[in-house]
C-alpha cells in the first residue's frame, strides 16, 4: 500500500510541475525565466514534503493552510537562489533595500509559479486519493471474506 501511496504523490506532483510550467513559460521568455533545472529541485523538495505532510496531517483544511505557505516559501528560496549562485555582487548591489527587495520577490515567485494554488490543490488531491484507494481495498477485502 505504501507504494501505491508514493505513486499518488509522484502522479499529482508531476501534473503540478506541469501545470505550473506551463503557466510559468506562457508569461516569462524562456531565456529569462526560471531554469528547468531549478523546477526540477524545486519539484523534488515538493514531493518530498509531500509525502511528510501527508504521513503527519490527516485533515483537509490543515492541509490546505499548510500547502499555501509550503508553497509561496519554497518558490520564494529557488528564485532567490538562481540569482545569489549566477551574480552575487550584482544581486547584493542591486537592492540595497533588503526588506523590500524580499517582499517583492517573494511575490513574484508567488505570482510566476502559482505554487499557492497548485501545491494545497496536489496535496488534497493526493490525501483524497489515498483515502478513496484505501476505502476501496477495506470494500474488496470485506467482499472475500
Amino acid at each position: 500500500m505504501k507504494i501505491i501511496n508514493l505513486l499518488i504523490v509522484l502522479l499529482f506532483n508531476l501534473i503540478g510541475t506541469l501545470l505550473s510550467l506551463c503557466y510559468n513559460y506562457q508569461w516569462i521568455p524562456r531565456e529569462k525565466g526560471v531554469p528547468i533545472t531549478y523546477y526540477g529541485l524545486l519539484y523534488f523538495c515538493f514531493i518530498l514534503i509531500s509525502i511528510f505532510i501527508l504521513n503527519r496531517i490527516k485533515q483537509p483544511f490543515a492541509l490546505i493552510f499548510l500547502g499555501v505557505r509550503v508553497g509561496i516559501l519554497i518558490s520564494f528560496v529557488f528564485s532567490i537562489i538562481g540569482p545569489l549562485l549566477f551574480h552575487p555582487i550584482a544581486f547584493l548591489q542591486m537592492h540595497n533595500n533588503i526588506f523590500l527587495t524580499i517582499i517583492i520577490f517573494l511575490f513574484l515567485s508567488s505570482l510566476t509559479t502559482l505554487n499557492f494554488i497548485i501545491y494545497p490543490a496536489v496535496l488534497l488531491c493526493c490525501h483524497y486519493s489515498i483515502i478513496a484507494i484505501q476505502k476501496l481495498r477495506s470494500k474488496i477485502a470485506l467482499k472475500q471474506e
